[in-house]
């Protein structure tokens, strides 16, 4: 049963610093394997799906001229979508809003929430800019080159070790946490550094607080100054090519193969951050586990100007990166139906 709620700005379609310097800098690799981070037979009948997409600026500068451009397309961006997912297995969850609108569009037939994986590293990002940002100078500039290093890998090259570090020194769930009530996030709980997990990764979240987040960054807000939403831009319009798949398809047209997925396309901003692991409640940890992928971001350009999230879990299992690579498809499906429904 399908029931559509205004409620505000809001549009529901349901079909279901530093807390202290860092002593000592971790020794660092950059270095990436696909299944690094935390796939059940493939369902007849599709599951949930959640799908959040964010338009904004990759720089200060851009950031500024992004929010007075506004999106271009009214209306209801997810025809055809739900038809899509029911030929799809898993459970996903897609959250949208439009600049022109003012609304959060959300399209969802599961869970209420779903693990954040890699996609909750904007969030730890953002908890640190907003830290600096109180300090004298401007960002990037007044923030340490070690620090720098670390938010760069852990956005751009999507390194867990520069993440841990980040989360763990910046004071964990209970900082991060906090910060979210700035945003505000309202399903979000941070997951908890445990005696054999650093926690973030098994955050549990929902496709609209990640729209939230992204909006925080791509438009202005209290959360953060335009520096320090530029700076968060610009490392994730610098996601390296292996890792750009998700919202990119459609804004970067349709050919989204691996190993470099979509290609930028000139005049089009995509902002955005990725997250994949094994679904951490199947202990094998290995092929036999069904996969959590997610793609959130920020996309501007030919009349667009709109924010994604989509969130994929209990997407099969397979050999090798065979639910990764399945979560990948239902997650550009539904990206590319949403750019081509918000055309002007």
């Amino acid at each position: 049963m399908l029931a559509i709620k205004f409620s505000g700005i809001v549009l529901f379609v349901r079909m279901v610093i530093v807390a202290g310097a860092l002593a000592v800098l971790l020794a660092l690799g950059t270095t990436w394997s696909r299944p690094a981070e935390p796939a059940s037979s493939a369902r007849a009948a599709a599951m949930s799906r959640s799908v959040s997409a964010a338009s904004r600026p990759g720089t200060a500068s851009s950031a500024a001229r992004a929010d007075a451009a506004g999106a271009a397309s009214p209306g209801n961006p997810f025809p055809g979508v739900r038809a899509y997912l029911r030929g799809r297995a898993g459970v996903a969850q897609v959250a949208v809003f439009d600049k022109l609108t003012g609304r959060t569009y959300l399209l969802s037939d599961g869970s209420d929430t779903q693990y954040t994986a890699s996609i909750i590293k904007p969030d730890i990002l953002a908890m640190w800019l907003r830290r600096y940002q109180r300090r004298r100078g401007t960002i990037p500039a007044s923030i340490p080159y070690s620090i720098r290093y670390l938010m760069t890998n852990m956005i751009t090259v999507s390194d867990n070790v520069a993440a841990t570090s980040l989360f763990y020194f910046g004071g964990g769930c209970a900082a991060l946490t906090r910060f979210d009530t700035l945003i505000p996030t309202h399903h979000t709980m941070v997951g908890c550094q445990t005696p054999t997990y650093y926690g973030w990764g098994n955050t549990t979240t929902h496709a609209a607080d990640q729209v939230a987040i992204v909006r925080a960054i791509a438009y202005p807000s209290r959360v953060l100054k335009a520096d320090a939403r530029g700076y968060a831009l610009q490392l994730m319009e610098s996601i390296i090519p292996a890792q750009r798949w998700g919202v990119t398809c459609g804004p970067w047209r349709t050919t989204c193969d691996p190993p470099d997925y979509a290609t930028p396309v000139p005049g089009v901003t995509v902002a955005l951050k990725n997250g994949w692991k094994f679904l951490p409640t199947c202990i094998a940890a290995d092929d036999s586990c069904p996969w959590q992928v997610n793609s959130i971001g920020w996309v501007h350009g030919e009349g667009r100007n709109y924010v994604l999230a989509v969130l994929t879990t209990d997407d099969p299992h397979g050999p090798g990166s065979y639910g990764l690579d399945y979560g990948i498809t239902t997650i550009q499906g539904v990206s590319q139906r949403i750019w081509a429904n918000l055309a002007p």
